[in-house]
């Protein structure tokens, strides 16, 4: 299986270079000729180290020698791959994991530093494995246990608090959730499930959650009752998010970043697809993606368009409700996308001002009296809640109260943060606000 542990290092290092983790590894998988097994190995090796650097370097500095920058990239991530297997992989045999790893180091070329990656392999098993962060200080133990950047650890304590931040960044690691909407257009929820348990795919209602089912499979999209558009996958963090805007039959509503479409398909299934929904997103090729989802769906009230959400565009019109995604820094679906944690902050740090621009542009687009949800996938204040007060300080918008169904997640009456853990949802934050009328 040393192949398989190649595949995974080559992965990784693209990764490093910058590429997107599902991009990257699919793009592999696809060209390598392996059986369904080995590439579920691959998948979870890749992924769980994605997942785990940060743990991962903080043992390994303990048994190198050799500072871990200063090491050939390919045999870093061996390292990391041999310490992943050695840790978190039961199933592997510690000698096969050391012994695999090695003959693994050799395939991509870096034969001389055999010798130094089954030493500190070796080691590590005699030494029982063991590692203690137990005697680290709050934000030194957060980073290392959850594998966060210490960045993050900080930036959450101060915002959400100690207990919230560890249940969040404890959330944050395993396996992921599989979420749906079921196209209450053609089905419902009751009826779904039973067609996906003919197909000996398991599915369970969601609590408290109208039209929300969890999906027990790891390919929901190559179900027939996918492809007969009974059902598109949306984690239920967006759902709430969707609903939240309010949207009634008959209406015409904005979605300014549509792409790749979740919130879109259930609010034009909550308007029982009657009335108008302008779905749009910069890239043409996204925009696409949307137009596909809908036709899958039936859901013919949803128009795709590209087009730039900074820029005002008067052909578009006015609208009875605008929905406000933004692009963000992502630090709420961490789960779902592991190398989130290697962003710069400082790149982060640029991004409210955009968000500003797009949400300030969007609210144009509204009727007097109109409403309007501004959302982000994000657990950050600079990107929530600051953004918000400016659009209310700086273009007059107002809170607007929530559905009655929505308020036990609020505060406020008009905004939500959900952190992870709480729903088990991804964390999302969405707030609704309103365009009052002139007098």
């Amino acid at each position: 299986m040393a192949n398989t542990r190649t595949l995974a290092v080559k992965a990784l290092l693209r990764v490093s270079e910058g590429g997107f983790s599902n991009i990257v590894l699919d793009a592999l998988l696809s060209g390598a000729q392996l059986e369904h097994r080995d590439k579920a190995f691959v998948s979870a090796l890749f992924y769980g180290v994605l997942e785990r650097r940060i743990t991962l370097d903080k043992i390994l500095k303990k048994y190198s020698k050799t500072p871990l920058e200063e090491l050939e990239p390919p045999v870093l991530e061996c390292l990391r791959i041999g310490f992943y297997q050695l840790i978190y992989m039961n199933s592997v045999p510690d000698m096969a994991a050391a012994n695999e790893t090695v003959e693994a180091v050799k395939q991509l070329g870096c034969g001389k530093a055999s010798g130094f990656v089954n030493g500190i392999l070796r080691s590590f098993i005699r030494n029982g494995k063991k590692f203690d962060f137990s005697r680290m200080d709050k934000i030194g133990r957060l980073s290392a246990e959850y594998s966060a950047p210490v960045w993050l650890c900080k930036k959450w304590c101060n915002e959400y608090g100690d207990e919230k931040t560890e249940t969040a960044l404890r959330e944050s690691l395993g396996s992921v959730p599989i979420f749906a909407r079921a196209n209450t257009t053609k089905t419902t929820a009751e009826e779904l499930i039973a067609a996906l348990e003919e197909e000996n795919v398991k599915a369970v209602l969601v609590e408290e959650i109208p039209d929300a089912i969890r999906i027990y499979s790891a390919a929901p999209q190559a179900t027939k009752a996918y492809k007969k558009g009974l059902f598109h996958v949306q984690d239920i963090s967006s759902q709430l998010c969707a609903k939240a805007l309010g949207a009634q039959k008959g209406e015409r509503v904005l979605d300014v970043c549509s792409a790749p479409g979740g919130k879109t398909f259930t609010v034009a299934q909550l308007m029982e697809n009657g009335g108008e929904i302008v779905a749009c997103d910069l890239h043409p090729k996204r925009a696409g993606l949307v137009k596909n989802g809908a036709e899958r769906l039936g859901l013919k009230i949803v128009a795709a368009k590209a087009n730039d959400a900074t820029v005002f565009d008067e052909k578009l019109g006015t609208f009875d409700k605008v929905l406000c995604d933004v692009p963000c820094s992502g630090l709420g679906v961490i789960r779902r996308k592991p190398e989130i944690r290697f962003k710069d902050p400082a790149e982060i740090a640029t991004l409210p001002k955009i968000q500003y621009k797009i949400a300030s542009t969007s609210a144009e687009y509204l009727k007097e009296g109109g409403t309007m949800i501004y959302s982000t996938c994000t657990l950050s204040k600079e990107e929530n809640e600051q953004v918000v007060k400016r659009l209310m300080e700086e273009d007059g918008l107002v809170p607007a109260m929530l559905p009655e169904e929505l308020k036990k997640y609020s505060k406020d009456g008009f905004s939500v943060t959900l952190m992870p853990g709480e729903i088990n949802s991804d964390g999302f934050y969405f707030a609704k606000l309103r365009k009052e009328v002139k007098r």
